[in-house]
């Protein structure tokens, strides 16, 4: 099961905590084939002056780690990626 941490803006991940959760975890789902009911995300909403990032950034910036067990392809993982990054720019 990946565990996944979404960092970001506070005010941002109050927002849009479900949007963003429910999106990671659908590309999860379908990169991975993982069951639905597998779901496992923290987020760590920051101040402003804790979350330095590049100038070319908007309150929207997110930084997402996701660790797995190895053994997943490339291929998959640049896949999930790929999805997360498609799904996340809709907002």
């Amino acid at each position: 099961m990946p565990q996944t941490k979404i960092y970001g803006h506070r005010e941002f991940i109050q927002q849009y905590r479900q949007t963003i959760s429910d999106s990671i975890h659908a590309c999860t789902i379908e990169a991975l084939s993982y069951p639905p009911d597998k779901r496992f995300q923290r987020f760590i909403s920051l101040e402003d002056e804790d979350f330095i990032y590049p100038g070319d950034r908007t309150n929207q910036y997110l930084v997402i780690e996701i660790s797995l067990f190895a053994g997943r392809s490339i291929e998959a993982k640049k896949n999930l990626m790929r999805l997360i990054y498609q799904k996340l720019m809709m907002l």
